[in-house]
């Protein structure tokens, strides 16, 4: 791993092992979700997601998010796994900073990605941000993503997000705008329609894509407090 990773692997170590002067640990939130998207070109280029996010909270600002996922790609046949860690400190009722770490199979290559996170929430508004680095058998390179959600008087969510991947061998964004809604006290239910856009040696493409899925969360209103991190996660499909 990149010795340039230590800082961010540092904090999150403190805060992990900072939070065991607390009295009691207890799960704050978590939830499970699963995803489904393809280009709407072809509809074979797709991609399914299952992921799981726990979180253990050691004291009213200090909290510890594990996360599991897993990507199937159809058409390549390709399947990925992922593993994270964010170590978290709430600054009040509607700030939260952290730091996380994600490592990442893709059939056999492996990634490390570490970096910075925050979310806001202010009335109808949530607020989330993230900026890493990534480093792989081929080289290093950044992820980062912006994404904002407002919940109308009538439940509906609207959310707009920006990810973007770049490294010496591809560069990857992608845009969405989704509509959620909550069908239980527990049960969100979410489509989406976007643009991905791709760049491997030289070659450029962008394709639209949709997507719908589903997510139960538990315990903390918004579940866990940050979503996972993951190059395969924004890909709708191979």
């Amino acid at each position: 791993m990149n010795f340039s990773h230590f800082p961010a692997l540092t904090l999150t170590a403190a805060l992990a092992f900072g939070a065991t002067t607390a009295q009691a640990v207890e799960v704050t939130g978590g939830s499970v979700g699963l995803s489904y998207s393809a280009f709407t070109d072809d509809t074979d280029f797709n991609r399914l997601g299952l992921e799981g996010s726990v979180e253990f909270g050691f004291n009213q600002n200090l909290s510890l998010q594990l996360d599991a996922g897993y990507s199937n790609f159809d058409i390549s046949g390709i399947d990925s796994h992922t593993l994270g860690l964010h170590g978290i400190y709430h600054a009040d009722e509607a700030m939260s900073f952290g730091a996380f770490y994600t490592r990442e199979d893709i059939e056999g290559d492996d990634l490390d990605i570490v970096g910075v996170e925050a979310g806001y929430e202010m009335l109808a508004w949530e607020f989330e941000g993230y900026l890493g680095n990534v480093d792989f058998d081929g080289g290093d390179g950044t992820i980062g993503g912006l994404k904002a959600r407002y919940e109308t008087p009538m439940g509906l969510g609207v959310t707009g997000s920006y990810d973007h991947a770049d490294s010496s061998v591809i560069d990857g964004s992608r845009f969405a705008v989704r509509l959620d809604r909550d069908v239980s006290p527990m049960a969100n239910l979410f489509v989406e329609i976007g643009t991905a856009k791709l760049d491997v040696g030289g070659l450029s493409d962008s394709e639209p894509f949709v997507g719908l899925g589903g997510t139960i969360a538990f315990g903390a209103e918004r579940g866990a407090t940050f979503e996972q991190r993951g190059f395969s996660r924004l890909i709708p499909g191979l």
